[in-house]
């Protein structure tokens, strides 16, 4: 514990009288320091009291209070076992004391000794002036931390941010040549082991590329150095795309994709890289947990309001209430025996919340444990285009909101 910390530091240096002083002597000396609120009445080195500036005051101001007690000792008129705190003790342990157990000292005031050695006197005021400058101090030190970690975390963001080529293109370079291995464009694998190596370098590439992109689009959105390239998009065209993607991902599991998109869909203004993106993290997440043999279905329409939803229905493992706003943010993995067997970042929720972020876009997610997990994803109206609203007064329209 810190000196700061201690009741040492609320200690005040007050005068110290004897039982025997008379209450006129001590009068006096509060007549001498306005801003002096108690004296200490010490016996043989030992406080036995305080003697407080009102009861004093008071006293001799009564109509018969001179003549009875200006020539008097001060012990007929002190506080009796005044509260009497070690020095080593803590503020925050001293101010629960004065909260719950000794009200009375916080305006009688209160002894502060080291062992059997009196050091001073502590008051209301000086607990409330020592509380104030630890709340700076610890604001301070706060504030300082907090830049300290924002500066360390921007240095990391940018840090993979610009790590794109260093890290993708040797990954490229595996994935590559061992698909031309695959492929025996340079002639037949004779050992069947080496073909199932083959297979193993490969998938493992692709794995590892796909955490890699997701860390460093992280990083990006992070880093702020993540770019819209906005154009008008063709969402019918889009999820058919996004679908012949994720078949065989699905097929693996024997799990059916069912779209459900009216073909007089409007176009919408986004960046069909990222829309893309958010697409497949969300079939690839309602196909990784899913059990086989069930259905994930996609569904677009336009609604009553001129917003466009997309909504991802699995019949999987579903999400907890209460982790349901916890798997957006970064690298969160739920606690469950179905997701430790799957592989991830726990990046796929936290990139899709991100883009959409960008495109003024709003997520929502409603699931329950066993029951399956819906996902929205809802594009304002002013992302909607049609014949007679251009993109670029969408876009506009957006900003302006």
């Amino acid at each position: 514990m810190s000196m700061e910390d201690r009741v040492e530091i609320l200690a005040i240096d007050v005068p110290v009288v004897t039982p025997n002083t008379s209450c006129e002597e001590v009068y006096h000396l509060f007549q001498e320091d306005p801003d002096l609120l108690a004296v200490t009445v010490l016996q043989d080195g030992q406080p036995i009291g305080l003697a407080h500036r009102t009861d004093l005051t008071l006293a001799l101001a009564d109509r018969f209070g001179n003549a009875l007690f200006a020539r008097k000792p001060i012990s007929t008129l002190i506080t009796e076992t005044p509260l009497i705190v070690d020095a080593g003790n803590s503020i925050d342990f001293l101010s629960n004391m004065l909260a719950y157990d000794a009200t009375h000292a916080l305006q009688k005031g209160f002894i502060i000794c080291r062992g059997s050695e009196y050091i001073g006197v502590g008051t209301a005021i000086s607990l409330l002036q020592a509380s104030i400058e630890r709340t700076r101090r610890r604001a301070e030190e706060l504030q300082k931390a907090k830049t300290i970690a924002i500066q360390a975390n921007k240095s990391k963001s940018a840090f993979l941010a610009n790590m794109n080529h260093e890290l993708r293109t040797p990954l490229n370079a595996i994935i590559g040549f061992t698909e031309m291995i695959q492929k025996e464009a340079y002639g037949p694998i004779e050992q069947p082991e080496y073909r199932e190596y083959v297979d193993i370098v490969n998938a493992s590439g692709n794995h590892l590329l796909n955490v890699i992109n997701a860390i460093l689009d992280m990083s990006k959105i992070e880093a702020g150095k993540m770019e819209m390239r906005e154009q008008e998009c063709d969402i019918f065209d889009l999820v058919q795309q996004v679908s012949r993607m994720m078949t065989s991902t699905a097929g693996k599991k024997n799990i059916g994709l069912e779209m459900d998109l009216p073909d007089d869909l409007p176009d919408l203004c986004c960046d069909p890289t990222m829309v893309r993106q958010i697409l497949l993290n969300l079939i690839s997440n309602a196909i990784k947990f899913s059990p086989d043999d069930t259905v994930v279905s996609l569904t677009v329409r336009v609604t009553d309001c001129g917003n466009m939803e997309i909504s991802v229905q699995d019949h999987g493992v579903g999400i907890s209430r209460e982790n349901i706003e916890a798997v957006v943010k970064p690298f969160f993995q739920v606690d469950g025996d179905l997701n430790r067997a799957q592989e991830g970042t726990g990046l796929g929720l936290s990139i899709v919340k991100a883009y959409l972020e960008l495109h003024q876009a709003r997520l929502d997610i409603e699931s329950e444990l066993g029951q399956g997990t819906r996902v929205i994803v809802t594009f304002p109206l002013a992302r909607v285009i049609c014949v007679e609203k251009p993109c670029c007064d969408a876009d506009a329209a957006a900003i302006a909101e």
